[in-house]
């Protein structure tokens, strides 16, 4: 089922409407996924972490549709879906690959690194 692209605008219209603390949705998004997977220098904004963070527009009113689904299946089970809160920007290792809905060249993935590899 996809659903990256969607991911953070639900949680922002959850955010918006009193259903989720704008804390809890970073945790979800950010914190969370560090303590569970126990990655390396992701899921904070300090010196020596990974600068990977979303900058988003709170107010932002916006309608969720398939046309621009970027996932090889094209859809969305929110086609429709009209939401308040939007990401206007995404940073991954401190370079800019998403900004007002355009992608910024290929985004590759490259090799995470866990706690308990670190020695």
């Amino acid at each position: 089922m996809p659903g990256v692209q969607t991911l953070t605008p639900l949680l922002l219209d959850h955010v918006n409407a009193g259903r989720l603390t704008l804390e809890r949705f970073v945790d979800l998004t950010a914190h969370g996924p560090q303590r569970i997977f126990g990655l390396a220098t992701k899921g904070r904004i300090a010196v020596g972490w990974d600068a990977d963070f979303t900058l988003v527009d709170l107010k932002a009113q916006r309608t969720i549709e398939n046309k621009w689904i970027a996932s090889r299946c094209g859809w969305t089970p929110y086609d429709g879906v009209k939401v308040t809160g939007w990401p206007v920007a995404t940073i991954i290792r401190g370079r800019f690959v998403m900004e007002h809905d355009a992608l910024h060249g290929v985004a590759r993935g490259e090799p995470l690194r866990f706690l308990e590899t670190l020695g």
